[in-house]
């Protein structure tokens, strides 16, 4: 038997993605059809999910709970949400990529209808993440969405018994885990597993709980804050990152030179407040650093010949999208 030993560890660039599952409106089981419905805010998806790929974000992830609209319970097909809700701010959301979560079980065929869309203006690929398992076999076998247009399978590892499928089917893995160890030991197995099915590196990043201020003594408080409103937490048993910019991006480079992870996927705090802590501060200094994988505000694709000159009175001013400070 040949032993497989992952490579050494590289200073490579950390890839850095960020979740917006908390942009979707919290879905009621008890809605009943004669009360109000309540529906989240795409255009304000689509600024943030653009303001984070032109500062230099690889992709935005949409989790299994983003919901489009509150009446859950009257919509059966509701799972689909954060694959529409991709398909649909495609066009507006930057150059990065956009992940939709699906569930274990899901039909994909209304979800490679909808994902075959995304990667075809705007937003340079697109991606599924789904939990190890069956589910990720069939994503990355003849049932793959979006086949020749750049869709990426996303696993979630949970433990040593997702690592074979993690390493033979995805493009990229995501953990959650506190142990630096622990998690060294899952990103050393996944690239091992996809060494032996005769793949190249997988890279694997770590959930991020980002909570971001000016001092670290504000951003405990603001995180303590936070936690008691969000009562069961979406980012439960995530790596902490809580502090100034400096602590957050010192927690990043920690994990990633110490071979845990190749990246973060940050899972903010609070929005807006946590999101501009993101584009406007930690982006900046891991790039500073020389940590970052991507350029602020890279080119995606060639652009088209241009079109016949608009004399300056008429020509539209250039669209702005900001996140608020």
């Amino acid at each position: 038997m040949t032993a497989l030993l992952p490579p050494r560890s590289e200073n490579r660039p950390a890839l850095v993605a960020l979740d917006l599952t908390a942009l979707g409106v919290t879905a009621d089981d008890d809605l009943g059809a004669d009360l109000p419905v309540a529906k989240a805010d795409l255009a304000r998806l689509a600024s943030y999910t653009r303001a984070a790929h032109e500062a230099g974000a690889d992709f935005v992830a949409l989790g299994e709970g983003f919901r489009l609209r509150t009446d859950r319970v009257l919509r059966p097909e509701s799972w689909l949400d954060p694959v529409v809700a991709a398909r649909r701010i495609g066009p507006h959301a930057g150059p990065g990529g956009l992940v939709a979560a699906v569930p274990a079980g899901a039909d994909l065929r209304p979800v490679a209808a909808e994902l075959a869309q995304v990667g075809l203006v705007g937003t340079a690929w697109a991606g599924v993440q789904t939990r190890a398992g069956a589910p990720a076999a069939r994503l990355a076998g003849e049932e793959r969405p979006a086949r020749g247009t750049g869709t990426r399978v996303v696993v979630e590892v949970r433990d040593e018994g997702d690592v074979e499928t993690a390493g033979s089917f995805a493009d990229v893995v995501r953990i959650r885990e506190q142990d630096p160890a622990w998690a060294r030991e899952l990103r050393f197995a996944v690239r091992a597993a996809a060494r032996s099915a005769g793949r190249g590196d997988i890279p694997v990043l770590v959930d991020l709980h980002a909570v971001v201020s000016t001092q670290r003594s504000a951003a405990v408080e603001r995180a303590a804050l936070v936690a008691d409103i969000a009562g069961g937490a979406p980012w439960a048993g995530a790596l902490a990152g809580v502090g100034t910019v400096d602590d957050v991006a010192d927690t990043i480079e920690a994990w990633v030179s110490g071979g845990s992870a190749d990246g973060v996927v940050v899972v903010p705090g609070s929005v807006p407040a946590d999101v501009a802590a993101l584009v406007h501060g930690l982006l900046p200094e891991l790039r500073g650093r020389g940590l970052l994988a991507t350029p602020a505000v890279r080119p995606v694709r060639q652009a088209p010949a241009p079109a016949a000159r608009v004399p300056a009175a008429r020509r539209p001013a250039a669209a702005r999208v900001a996140v608020p400070s």
